[in-house]
């Protein structure tokens, strides 16, 4: 996963990632395990954040275009196989940076289920929003 890879110059930014799946508990920490992963999950399997973050339903596009075919495609060719989908199919990711006064800094809803912003271009607008601390935040 690249925001893990990367998580080194998150962390000396003082920026927190938690992922947010509709997966359970166990679903989880298989998900952690094969992946490596240290950042918090959160498993919200009834959609609440999904839902109080507006994110959309994917259409037939937004799971079938030539975009998420070669993202699958790349994917795969890195070696990256897909697993069992836990929840929703359709469901739309998005990503938050929330400053510690609870205030959305930086907002991305997905446009398909292969529209995700890099580690680089999050940290990019991290920088250009002035939103790092250093460590504090």
């Amino acid at each position: 996963m690249q925001l893990h890879r990367e998580r080194r110059h998150f962390d000396a930014l003082g920026i927190n990632i938690i992922l947010v799946g509709m997966g359970t508990l166990k679903q989880a920490e298989l998900f952690r395990k094969v992946h490596g992963i240290t950042f918090t999950i959160i498993c919200d399997p009834h959609k609440n954040l999904y839902r109080a973050y507006q994110l959309h339903s994917a259409g037939v596009t937004g799971i079938v275009s030539p975009r998420v075919l070669i993202s699958g495609l790349r994917a795969l060719g890195k070696g990256h196989l897909p697993g069992v989908p836990a929840g929703d199919v359709l469901q739309l990711s998005g990503v938050f940076i929330i400053d510690v006064n609870a205030v959305i800094r930086y907002a991305h809803y997905s446009k398909n289920i292969a529209d995700h912003p890099s580690a680089g271009e999050l940290l990019r607008d991290i920088y250009r929003l002035g939103i790092h601390s250093g460590g504090a935040e």
